[in-house]
């Protein structure tokens, strides 16, 4: 049963891909990078076990949350309103 729902889950997925091809390629390509930099990053954290885990790796996606908001509010910072 979980094997048939990851298919429909990848072939949904799949689907909206391929809609967002059509309609914007470089939302379409975006994802394309972002799935290729998840895959490589699921290998590599697969390859760890909780004793071998840096301390750092579990807060890393909120910190690059924080980053990515910093560096967008300096942005509009910057750029404001002409």
């Amino acid at each position: 049963m979980t094997d048939f729902l990851a298919t429909l889950v990848l072939l949904g997925l799949a689907l909206l891909w391929l809609v967002a091809w059509r309609r914007r390629r470089p939302l379409a390509i975006g994802a394309l990078v972002g799935v290729v930099i998840a895959v490589v990053a699921i290998r590599w954290i697969k390859s760890m076990s909780l004793e071998t885990m840096p301390i750092w790796l579990p807060a890393l996606p909120l910190a690059l949350i924080a980053t990515t908001l910093f560096a967008f509010g300096a942005l509009a910072w910057f750029w404001g309103e002409d």
